[in-house]
């Protein structure tokens, strides 16, 4: 991690630095011109601790007209400015009319990450963007470094150890030592891995087997102008309001699946050309592609359908003693039977 986010220099800034002006508690941990990155020691059950942040959070701060009129006599101009009359759309004048509330935008401090006298970090934010991650790393591996990895399914802190890259999970209040990267006993988790059975894995598309090659003849027969023709045809009647929408949401797509499954068996060619708009087959294809590539990226992604929704999984597990390794399959993280949810 970054090395100014030791318990010892954190403390020695306490006692060698002014907090910022206009504070009693303010203390930067970088730059002192970077007012964004900062900290306030905090007593709590007799031990000093630091709430370190990074940027503030912007919250709205609002009072009926009739307050605002009460109160603006006594501001000074700097604050009368902040605040603005809250207005909404009125659709039917066509024009935007007072709700009766004045507003403004307060900037408070936020609390990313606690630092304890056991050299000990816990992530409290709810957000582990690039920029955060940037800098609360170290300038190398063998420092520690915060990463997004799919591979991973979120957010990891990773530290390069004798030629090994040692990996962690971040999660939520997960808390963990800077140095040996050893977890809290507070935070003990089990991470459970998943990998495909292969004999449940056949069996289970055994099921689909005779269908699907029904209809892979059909949509190879087709040259690529009739293949788009008849997908296009098919998803307009099945979807008149959204077919022509490039991006569906997951509700849509969640929807859409389900759909294909209920008439696959009846209309297996439907119900593919269903799949495909489901799974975003197009995203990875050329306007100039084959039917025959087209289906290449459907078995792809049908394969792991079917795996999913017939659960055809050998289960791995990994505790908090282990390296943290990556999967081709989401990661179920647990503490106390509890699923944690990982920042991303």
């Amino acid at each position: 991690m970054n090395s100014n986010l030791r318990y010892e220099h954190l403390k020695r800034i306490t006692e060698t630095q002014k907090p910022y002006r206009g504070t009693t508690d303010k203390y930067p941990f970088d730059d002192r011109k970077h007012n964004y990155k900062y900290f306030y020691p905090r007593e709590v059950n007799g031990e000093t601790e630091y709430h370190v942040g990074y940027y503030h959070k912007w919250e709205m701060q609002s009072m009926t007209t009739e307050e605002f009129n009460a109160k603006k006599s006594s501001m000074n101009s700097k604050e009368l400015k902040k605040w603005r009359e809250q207005e909404k759309w009125d659709t039917d004048a066509r024009t935007h009319k007072p709700t009766g509330y004045y507003e403004k935008d307060v900037k408070n401090p936020k609390v990313d990450l606690i630092i304890r006298s056991d050299n000990t970090v816990e992530i409290v934010t709810n957000s582990f963007h690039q920029g955060m991650r940037m800098i609360f790393s170290a300038w190398n591996y063998a420092n520690g470094v915060f990463q997004s990895s799919v591979a991973h399914g979120g957010i990891v802190y990773r530290r390069k150890d004798n030629g090994t890259v040692i990996t962690i999970p971040i999660f939520k209040h997960i808390r963990f030592n800077m140095d040996t990267m050893a977890i809290h006993e507070s935070v003990k988790y089990l991470a459970t891995y998943k990998t495909v059975d292969r004999k449940l894995s056949k069996q289970a598309m055994n099921i689909y087997q005779d269908k699907l090659n029904g209809a892979y003849a059909f949509i190879t027969c087709m040259d690529k102008e009739s293949f788009i023709g008849d997908m296009g045809s098919v998803l307009k009647d099945l979807f008149p309001e959204d077919s022509e929408h490039y991006y569906w949401g997951k509700e849509k797509q969640d929807n859409a699946i389900a759909l294909a499954d209920k008439m696959f068996f009846e209309k297996p060619v439907e119900a593919i050309y269903t799949y495909m708009r489901a799974f975003r087959v197009s995203y990875y294809l050329s306007g100039y592609a084959h039917p025959s590539d087209w289906l290449k990226g459907f078995k792809k992604k049908f394969a792991k359908h079917i795996n999913v929704k017939h659960d055809t999984f050998t289960k791995e597990y990994l505790t908090h003693l282990e390296n943290f390794k990556s999967s081709p399959w989401n990661i179920d993280i647990t503490i106390d039977g509890k699923m944690v949810e990982r920042l991303t």
